[in-house]
């Protein structure tokens, strides 16, 4: 097919070629006539001395013939010259030509690294030359910026921690996948893993020590897959792998399980051992095309799923986790109105004492009250509020409600001085506010701080020690009481007991259940309220529900206990009635649900 050029761009066009034709023609014409004059006229006065005979070096015809002669050299020389640096000018417009070409199209695409660039050959020093060493400083800007557009779309693409692949280049190699689904059939799987305990490792060996366990998890994560297979480190704690190809959802599923093993002998970081894990999600692209959901959320979801189901294990994607995902979208977005609205309440659990069976205190314990839904578990919206900081004024609000309702049941307990044991999580220890909350609470109540208890969990432990110990050191100069929650459960260490003035030890639900049925479970029991004695911390069974608990800790010398066994948790109004009478009201009775 022939295509035209428009009227105007053809006649600027030719107007363009007669002029550079007839610049060679007068350049050409100039050169000609000079040499030739000069031969013509001057070259006949030395013909004499040459021996060219007078009369002959007079004539007209010999000068007209010199004059001849000088057109001719001269022409030839021209065109000698001419083809010479035109040759020369040939291979430099090449260079430019292809140099331009390679320029203009890694500038349309943004991608120069299919740029190629040859550099000229210089063999003289005129101008020629100098074009030439300018053409090839050009080269090396040009180059240079190939280089640093290499460099970009490296770390764009890469983790420069891991030099691996990145949330970016996972999300591409992602989308090719599903792409390779939708028209082949192909079969994919994506594995989430997090890194359990991360934060520890950095408070116990500086974030050096994090990195270096981040790189090695990297290591051993390529170690284990196929080379068609790609690792991605998503963020701080967090990688993917996804795999591609017929039988990817069983070669994950060896993959993770590997991946697991590894870690279950402690890591050397700079010649300290620490003891880290993996918690993995599975996802395959099956599952995920029926539910309608993609691959990466759904690995995302069943790795929170295996974090929260006890760590360090595997979980595989199921429908039922994307349902349950929804619900606690709805949760999230119900609870922050929650406490504005008044749905939030405290129930109140009697701590007794085990030898007379009387009630010496009480536990406050948040509970939701939805309008639609009822009463909502606290084990399914307290974990959100820990997510998404609502912890802080929620856990602001139960500290002064119970300590405003322990002050008020100070002047109407027939029971004497009562106890409030309120739990502080993680996140509300550290906000800034703490102290100031509880002594703003005391003061506004009047309640003797002695009376308060304040559970935390072993957990905290493994965060900042020196702010931690600052903290605690600023809420008992405030006269309240500290417990150890769940103690055996968590970070456990008999150097934390030395070094913090703790009060009380709960005793954990999962050694109590075994106090009167397993001789290990009646033996951990023992230890523990034998420590608290010889350490003089007062020892408190959680989650007693029979009798033979009850008789198994009474001949283990355990001073008090809170379960079922004695009573669920009351509303305040319960609870007045439980201490006028003396026993738990009827309302208290029934089958146990959980706390």
């Amino acid at each position: 097919m022939t295509t035209h050029a428009p009227h105007g761009e053809t006649g600027s066009r030719n107007r363009r070629g007669l002029r550079l034709t007839s610049r060679v023609f007068w350049d050409m014409a100039i050169y000609m006539v000079g040499l030739g004059l000069v031969v013509g006229l001057v070259f006949p006065p030395f013909a004499l001395l040459l021996g060219v005979p007078e009369a002959i070096a007079h004539r007209p015809s010999f000068r007209s013939a010199c004059l001849l002669a000088g057109f001719l050299v001269g022409a030839m020389n021209y065109a000698l010259c001419r083809g010479v640096v035109g040759g020369r000018m040939e291979v430099l417009g090449g260079h430019l030509r292809a140099a331009t070409s390679s320029i203009t199209s890694a500038t349309e695409t943004g991608d120069w690294s299919e740029a190629v660039f040859e550099r000229i050959t210089i063999d003289s020093n005129d101008q020629i030359g100098e074009a030439g060493r300018a053409f090839n400083s050009l080269l090396g800007a040009v180059e240079g910026r190939q280089e640093l557009e290499n460099r970009l779309r490296y770390q764009a693409y890469h983790d420069m921690l891991t030099g691996l692949p990145n949330r970016a280049r996972f999300m591409d190699e992602l989308a090719e996948a599903d792409r390779l689904r939708q028209e082949s059939g192909m079969q994919s799987a994506v594995l989430f893993l997090d890194v359990d305990n991360l934060k520890a490792v950095n408070d116990s060996l500086g974030h050096e020590g994090g990195d270096i366990l981040i790189r090695m998890l990297g290591e051993r994560m390529t170690g284990v897959v196929r080379d068609t297979d790609t690792v991605a480190r998503l963020s701080g704690d967090e990688f993917a792998i996804l795999l591609v190809g017929p039988g990817s959802p069983h070669q994950a599923e060896r993959v993770a399980l590997r991946i697991i093993d590894s870690l279950r002998a402690p890591v050397q970081i700079n010649g300290h051992l620490a003891r880290t894990g993996l918690s993995i999600g599975l996802a395959t692209s099956e599952a995920c095309a029926a539910s309608g959901i993609d691959m990466l959320r759904a690995a995302d979801l069943a790795m929170y799923r295996a974090k929260t189901g006890g760590k360090g294990r595997l979980e595989v994607f199921q429908p039922s986790h994307h349902t349950a995902m929804l619900q606690r979208d709805a949760v999230r977005a119900e609870l922050s109105g929650a406490l504005d609205a008044g749905q939030l309440q405290l129930h109140y659990q009697p701590i007794v004492d085990i030898p007379t069976q009387r009630v010496i205190g009480f536990e406050a314990l948040l509970r939701w009250r939805h309008p639609e839904r009822g009463l909502v578990s606290p084990l399914e919206f307290i974990p959100l509020a820990e997510e998404n900081g609502l912890i802080v004024p929620i856990g602001r609000w139960v500290l002064q409600e119970a300590i405003r309702q322990a002050a008020e049941w100070q002047n109407r307990s027939p029971l004497g001085r009562l106890r409030m044991s309120v739990n502080v999580s993680v996140r509300q220890f550290q906000h800034p506010d703490l102290v100031h909350d509880v002594a703003d609470a005391l003061a506004r109540s009047g309640l003797e701080p002695s009376l308060l208890t304040l559970e935390i969990t072993e957990s905290l432990f493994a965060q900042d020690i020196e702010a931690t110990s600052r903290k605690i050191g600023l809420l008992k100069d405030l006269g309240v009481r500290l417990a150890l929650d769940d103690f055996g459960t968590g970070y456990s260490s008999l150097s934390y007991l030395r070094r913090f003035p703790i009060d009380t030890l709960k005793i954990d639900k999962s050694f109590i259940d075994g106090v009167a049925t397993s001789l290990e479970g009646h033996a951990l029991v023992a230890a523990i309220t034998q420590l608290g004695q010889n350490l003089h911390l007062e020892v408190v069974a959680e989650g007693l529900e029979d009798g033979d608990q009850l008789q198994a800790l009474r001949a283990l010398d355990c001073p008090l206990g809170q379960g079922y066994h004695f009573s669920r948790p009351l509303s305040a109004g319960d609870a007045v009635k439980l201490m006028l009478i003396g026993k738990k009201p009827a309302a208290a009775a029934g089958i146990p649900v959980p706390v």
